[in-house]
């Protein structure tokens, strides 16, 4: 990972308060893309290998996933998804109903992650730049969050390293 991906994660870190939970780091996130950003579970059809998206809109992002997943599993694709945020990537189009969601989910312009692998579906969405790097650091900021709250303590030495 470069400097600047290292970071963009100790920034985002360095603005947790001590003992953060998953909803200090949507906040964190949404403080450094300036929009709110909603956590929404979305029941329809089949996810298939989805395991979470990522969406955009000039008011606010979404982070959509599908319902009944363990609180773990959750919480790590939540965390990979704002990392796609920090990095920059603009998501798929917002989902506006329930036919836009059964698009994406046959097919249509998604980039998706399975847990054996990052496939991607194309074409991908216009101005989205999907790539190893990208999944990279979704995965890395996923990781390092994760160690961070489930630590339950952002200590000085964490402020300060990284």
């Amino acid at each position: 990972m470069d400097a600047v991906s290292a970071g963009a994660i100790r920034d985002v870190v360095a603005v947790l308060p001590n003992a953060p939970r998953l909803r200090h780091v949507v906040d964190a996130v949404a403080a450094r893309i300036g929009k709110p950003i909603r956590v929404v579970d979305v029941d329809g059809p089949s996810w298939g290998a989805l395991t979470a998206l990522v969406s955009q809109s000039p008011d606010a992002a979404l982070v959509l996933l599908p319902p009944g997943s363990t609180p773990l599993y959750r919480m790590h694709c939540v965390l990979h998804e704002l990392g796609h945020l920090v990095r920059g990537d603009t998501g798929v189009p917002v989902p506006w109903t329930q036919l836009d969601f059964a698009a994406w989910s046959a097919g249509g312009t998604v980039c998706y992650r399975s847990v054996d692998d990052v496939q991607h579906t194309l074409p991908a969405p216009a101005g989205s730049s999907l790539q190893g790097d990208d999944e990279e650091f979704a995965e890395t900021f996923a990781y390092e969050l994760a160690t961070v709250l489930l630590s339950g303590t952002v200590g000085a030495d964490e402020r300060t390293y990284g």
